[in-house]
C-alpha cells in the first residue's frame, strides 16, 4: 500500500484491525525460528527452520504468507505504488505525443482555404453576416495545428506531474520471487532497514543452504579406512616401510635395537671362532 492510499485510508477511517497473535502460533510441531526481520509498521519476515512467513498487515490482499524454503527463488528490493497513476500518466503522454506530432508534422493552413469567403456577399442584404462567421470558421480551422501543439504540450507536462506524484508517493518493498509465481510476495520496508534485511535474509536463505552441501559433499568424497589398509596414505605403511607411521618412534627405536642386538651377536660369534682357533694352536 502505497503512502496515498494510506492518507486516504486515514481519512476515511477504514484501516482494518491488527492481528494479536505472535509467531510461534502458526509453527508446526518441531518447527524452529532461525531469523526474525522486522521492516516497519507491523510488515515482517520470519525465517523458519521450514517455511518463510510474510506479514504484510499494512498491505492490500492477504496479510501473511508462507513460502516453503525450497520455492523461495529470490530476495531483493523494490517499489510498490499506485497503479492506477501510471495508467493515467500514459495515457495522458500518449494523448499529448500524439497531438504534439499533428500540431508539428501537419499544417492545416495549407490546405484550408481561408480566403474563399474574403469579399464574397458584401454587396448582398443578410449575407454579409453569415459569410464573415464562415471565414472565421475556416481560420479556426487552419490554426488547429497551433491548438494541437498547446494541448498536447499541456498534456505532456501533465503526465510529467503524475510521474512525479507516483515516484514521490511510492514505497520501498521487499520483495520474495517464488518459484512458479510471476507476482513476488512484497513486504513493505524502510528505506534505511531494506538493504540489511536483504543482506540477513539472503545469509540465512542460499549461503547456509550452500554451505551446508559442500560440508556435506566434502564428508562424502572424503577417503575412509576401510579399504586396503596397505595403501600409501592409510598409515599402515610409510614410505620407510615401517608401520605405525613418520610420528610413531617407539616401534622404530624397537626395530633398530632388535638390529643392534642381532650384530652384536653376529660379532660374539665371530670372536669365539678366533679364540678356538687360537687355544687349538696353542695346544698343538
Amino acid at each position: 500500500m502505497s503512502r496515498l492510499r494510506r492518507f486516504v485510508d486515514s481519512v476515511r477511517g477504514t484501516g482494518g484491525r491488527a492481528w494479536a497473535g505472535s509467531v510461534e502460533d502458526l509453527l508446526y510441531d518441531g518447527e524452529s525460528v532461525r531469523e526474525r526481520v522486522e521492516l516497519g509498521e507491523g510488515s515482517r519476515v520470519v525465517v523458519t527452520s521450514h517455511r518463510l512467513l510474510a506479514f504484510t498487515p499494512e498491505s492490500d490482499g492477504e496479510n501473511y504468507r508462507a513460502v516453503d524454503l525450497p520455492n523461495v527463488a529470490d530476495v531483493r528490493t523494490g517499489h510498490e505504488g499506485e497503479a492506477n497513476l501510471l495508467r493515467h500518466g500514459g495515457r495522458l503522454g500518449v494523448y499529448g505525443a500524439v497531438l504534439l506530432a499533428v500540431g508539428v508534422f501537419v499544417d492545416f493552413g495549407s490546405f484550408v482555404p481561408t480566403d474563399a469567403f474574403a469579399g464574397a456577399g458584401a454587396g448582398q442584404l443578410g449575407m454579409g453576416g453569415l459569410l464573415s462567421i464562415l471565414q472565421r470558421f475556416l481560420s479556426l480551422i487552419a490554426r488547429t495545428d497551433e491548438f494541437a501543439r498547446m494541448i498536447g504540450a499541456l498534456l505532456v507536462l501533465f503526465a510529467v506531474f503524475v510521474f512525479g506524484v507516483y515516484l514521490l508517493t511510492r514505497d520501498h518493498v521487499l520483495e520474495v520471487g517464488v518459484a512458479g509465481d510471476d507476482d513476488p510476495i512484497r513486504v513493505p520496508a524502510d528505506g534505511e532497514t531494506i538493504d540489511g534485511a536483504v543482506a540477513d535474509l539472503e545469509v540465512v536463505l542460499f549461503e547456509t543452504a550452500e554451505t551446508g552441501g559442500a560440508n556435506g559433499a566434502s564428508a562424502h568424497d572424503a577417503p575412509t579406512s576401510d579399504g586396503d589398509p596397505l595403501a600409501g596414505d592409510s598409515g599402515a605403511v610409510r614410505s620407510d616401510g615401517i608401520a605405525g607411521g613418520a610420528g610413531s618412534s617407539e616401534p622404530a627405536s624397537e626395530v633398530d635395537r632388535a638390529v643392534r642386538e642381532t650384530e652384536r651377536a653376529d660379532f660374539s660369534e665371530e670372536v669365539d671362532e678366533v679364540m678356538g682357533t687360537r687355544e687349538r694352536e696353542t695346544s698343538e
